[in-house]
């Protein structure tokens, strides 16, 4: 039976809200990124920008549920396939927000077990009504059903990218910082903080949100960007692929390598992979080199 789905067009109601320096600071302590830009005022301008910066991936803090976008949870399966971000210019302290997710699109498949791809997009918007940030998340959605759970298959070991590496980022996940990440970004689904419901639904015990994982890229890149001699920059683009799990006790290896360079600024491929070599992130990114607009 094919999933309850949202029609496109479907929209949340539109949260407003002002970002503010301790809610960077908040984000950067659950995430583990020391970099003096997302705590220090005096530092974020000596590196260009108008005040402390939001994260790459703040506005995940947006948050919304998936029931709230129509998703039928109950009923079906849900899985986060992709996640993009695109900014105009960085977001800042003292910007505020109107945050709304619309259902941009929606396809059913022909599979058994009624797989459908929902494209749910994320539209941030300043007070005078300019676009500053669009996310795009790619929903893969399945109907519930008894054959339909069971432990995800390990990540494949797949080969680096090519071109100039920049410093690894390594990042040890401990249960502790999941749950400090639940609370930053709003997203208390129980399998990530409750062994027990884990393992009703399948799994070997609590797994970290995917979007964490994102995080830890989207550091991987401000630490590199902060490592440039006369050349400040910031994350014009940053798009995942989730492929595999990531557990408590994992350690994860956040790399990346920049390629072609993008019409505005410098592309970089960018991948995580775990202790066993197995990979479960692979993504790429832009990073502009000017703040005229920050």
């Amino acid at each position: 039976m094919p999933p309850a789905l949202p029609e496109p067009g479907h929209q949340t109601p539109p949260q407003v809200g002002a970002v503010t320096a301790d809610d960077i600071r908040q984000f950067a302590e659950a995430i583990g990124d020391d970099n003096l830009i997302f705590h220090d005022e005096a530092a974020a301008r000596a590196a260009g920008f108008s005040a402390i910066p939001a994260q790459p991936t703040f506005i995940t803090r947006f948050h919304v549920e998936f029931a709230d976008a129509g998703l039928d949870t109950l009923h079906s399966q849900v899985l986060h396939g992709e996640q993009e971000y695109t900014y105009q210019r960085p977001i800042v302290a003292g910007d505020r927000l109107t945050v709304r997710y619309v259902a941009t699109s929606v396809r059913q498949t022909r599979r058994a077990d009624g797989m459908a791809i929902l494209t749910l997009e994320q539209q941030c918007d300043a007070s005078d009504g300019q676009r500053l940030a669009t996310g795009k998340a790619i929903i893969v959605v399945r109907d519930m059903s008894a054959d339909s759970g069971g432990e995800a298959a390990p990540g494949r070991q797949l080969p680096d990218a090519e071109g100039q590496r920049i410093p690894d980022l390594v990042k040890r996940v401990t249960q502790e910082q999941i749950n400090a990440y639940a609370d930053v970004s709003g997203d208390h689904n129980p399998i990530h903080l409750d062994p027990a419901v884990a393992r009703s639904v399948g799994l070997e015990g609590t797994i970290a949100h995917g979007m964490l994982s994102m995080a830890f890229l989207g550091q991987t890149l401000t630490d590199w960007l902060a490592s440039q001699p006369d050349r400040a920059g910031w994350v014009r683009r940053l798009r995942v692929r989730f492929q595999a799990m990531v557990r408590p006790g994992d350690t994860l290896t956040c790399s990346g390598a920049m390629g072609a360079g993008a019409s505005d600024g410098q592309r970089v491929e960018l991948w995580i992979n775990n202790q066993r070599g197995e990979r479960v992130v692979t993504g790429d990114a832009d990073v502009a080199f000017s703040h005229q607009d920050a």
